[in-house]
């Protein structure tokens, strides 16, 4: 996934996230005032909505007419006819009866005045009468067979697109086992999510199909919608409600993935254009995102009602808690917020805290959990890695293999710095040629002369696998240049011996078995590499596999035989196998020797979307634009 696609989603996410924080906002505006009107429900169907009457809540109003409507339908369905709806003028207003009997009386509170009286009162006529008649009519056999039908037809067409779905499932994990760069987890999630979709689509349209599951549904629903919008506490004057908690929440969320972006930008486009140090733009990021929070989230809290006094009272009554009983927990917690957010360590990263040593398979709230080499797991609390000290092997990128070799005394130490030297140079695939493998003599032992044979790598769990390659190519070039490893010995000498006794004992030693050599030892110092053989990496990066050399326009100005430094860098760290410091220093040194240079020669070898271009590219451009003009 590129990165335009990475902050595309992203975008889309925090915009999705809005727009769910606003629906959730909606009832929470009007959730303190009291409730101006109530639904007439029949059957799980508003039908409309009444106001109070003098003494007479709305929804008591609501009820009365609902249960008049029910008893109405009830003598209607024995008798085998539907109810009807009357208007009758009286002294009061105008009167809608259900079968001649009094159903409502419409006031003010619903929202009329005399003028209008009457065209209100036919209004609900009909929208009573339209719903009786549908309510009538689903209670009659034939609608229920009808029903039971559309159901079967409806679960038969949910099963198709279940399995067609699911073939489509199948298909594109075997299409994303064979090319993973291609498919993408986020397609094989919109398959599930559309199977979810269908079902819930079947068991929506199943549930309306029937009188009394809709009329179940409904109430469940309300009793949803009550419990989001009913007031759980009061912070001062405000009335705190769980939609309203949610509703700041994910609008903080959405706050967070918002600005998590746009210091991302600000880091990569305009602090990297300047010339403070790295961790200079790093702290200036810091307070940037963490200003932008902190009056986003008071900003939120506000348009939430939060009361910041209240509040304030609420948070100084929990700390004196947290001080008597709780202060161990919270400061796990709160470390483990801060290793979340400032992700000292990773999942995945090879850690060590005091005597533990593992992989970081979890990072919790309260406790990390890290995996040691025996495949055991150790839960460590979060605040060791907060207040002790944590080494991390994952985060300088690269790794360093050491390895310890003891040579007799009097050896030959320039002799065998080219011989350690060329079996560390061995081609590996986990070892990286920049930095190149080091030798180095560390000291005098009392068994010989010890030597360190260092290589580096990127993963540091494949030390051991390294470990044993170099001490296997270590073995092969001193057994194959004829150098001893030192071993362990001891002098004994005796004075005055008798010469009988000397004798004796020279009959008793045994004759040391020493097998003959496989292939006489070479005499001639191996041949080792150089570090940076230019010729060779300036012909591999312009070669078919190398890096994208084209022409590139810029700013309606064409730019030939060109290349990007940062996929120059890309293209070092996979096939000269260097880390990203690496490679960005190789760039400077190809630069600094005249083999590339910036096309304005404006800018350093730099890890960017900058024009970079060869010289021979530029030779053999300026002689094939002089032919054609010639």
């Amino acid at each position: 996934m590129s990165k335009l696609q990475k902050y595309g989603f992203r975008l889309i996410l925090a915009l999705c996230i809005c727009l769910l924080s606003i629906f959730l906002f909606s009832p929470v505006l009007a959730e303190d005032a009291t409730s101006v009107k109530a639904p007439v429900v029949l059957n799980g169907r508003e039908l409309l909505e009444v106001g109070p009457w003098g003494n007479i809540t709305a929804q008591e109003r609501a009820t009365f007419i609902t249960s008049t409507l029910e008893s109405a339908l009830a003598e209607s369905i024995e008798q085998g006819k539907p109810p009807e709806i009357t208007i009758e003028p009286s002294d009061r207003g105008v009167v809608l009866k259900v079968n001649n009997r009094f159903l409502v009386q419409l006031t003010e509170e619903d929202g009329l005045n005399s003028m209008y009286s009457e065209v209100q009162a036919q209004m609900w006529q009909e929208q009573l009468q339209q719903g009786l008649d549908l309510c009538w009519q689903e209670e009659t056999p034939s609608y229920t067979s009808s029903a039971i039908k559309k159901l079967i037809f409806a679960f038969v067409i949910a099963l198709l697109l279940q399995g067609g779905l699911v073939l489509l499932f199948r298909y594109i994990l075997r299409q994303k086992i064979k090319n993973p760069q291609r498919w993408h987890s986020s397609q094989l999630l919109g398959l599930v999510l559309l199977q979810v979709g269908v079902w819930a689509t079947f068991i929506k349209y199943g549930i309306q199909l029937f009188p009394i599951t809709r009329a179940w549904f409904y109430e469940a629903f309300k009793l949803l919608d009550t419990t989001f919008n009913s007031r759980m506490f009061k912070l001062g004057e405000e009335s705190i409600s769980l939609s309203r908690i949610l509703a700041i929440a994910l609008t903080i969320v959405a706050l967070w993935v918002g600005v998590s972006w746009f210091v991302r930008i600000l880091k990569s486009r305009f602090l990297s254009l300047t010339e403070a140090d790295r961790s200079h733009q790093d702290t200036i990021a810091f307070f940037v995102q963490y200003g932008l929070l902190s009056i986003g989230a008071v900003l939120i809290l506000n348009a939430g009602g939060v009361d910041f006094q209240s509040l304030a009272i609420l948070l100084g009554a929990l700390g004196v808690g947290i001080g008597f009983g709780l202060q161990n927990i919270v400061k796990d917690f709160i470390c483990g917020l801060i290793l979340i957010v400032d992700r000292p360590i990773k999942v995945g990263e090879l850690v060590q805290v005091g005597e533990f040593q593992g992989l970081v398979q979890r990072i919790g709230t309260r406790t990390t959990d890290i995996s040691n080499i025996e495949r055991y797991i150790i839960t460590i609390p979060n605040s060791r890695f907060i207040e002790g000290e944590v080494l991390n092997w994952n985060r300088s990128g690269i790794t360093r293999v050491k390895t310890y070799v003891k040579l007799p005394y009097g050896t030959d130490i320039d002799f065998v710095y080219k011989v350690l030297l060329a079996a560390a140079q061995v081609e590996h695939p986990d070892i990286l040629r920049h930095p190149p493998p080091k030798v180095k003599f560390r000291q005098y032992s009392e068994d010989g002369l010890q030597f360190r044979v260092v290589a580096f790598i990127c993963d540091p769990l494949k030390q051991p696998k390294v470990r044993t390659h170099l001490y296997n190519q270590i073995e092969r070039y001193l057994r194959k240049y004829g150098v001893e490893v030192a071993r362990p010995q001891q002098d004994l000498h005796l004075k005055d011996l008798d010469p009988e006794i000397y004798a004796w004992l020279r009959s008793q030693t045994p004759v040391k078995y020493r097998p003959e050599p496989q292939e006489t030892p070479s005499m001639e110092p191996p041949a080792i590499k150089e570090e940076y053989d230019w010729e060779a990496i300036a012909t591999a990066m312009r070669g078919a596999n190398g890096v994208s050399i084209k022409d590139r326009k810029f700013q309606f100005k064409k730019f030939k035989n060109v290349f990007f430094g940062s996929d120059a860098v890309e293209w070092l760290m996979i096939h000269e196998r260097a880390t990203r410091e690496e490679a960005i220093l190789m760039g400077q040194l190809m630069l600094e020797q005249g083999i590339i240079h910036h096309v304005l020669d404006e800018h350093n070898f730099k890890d960017e979307p900058l024009f970079y271009r060869f010289y021979n590219d530029e030779i053999e451009s300026n002689l094939s634009t002089n032919s054609q003009t010639d």
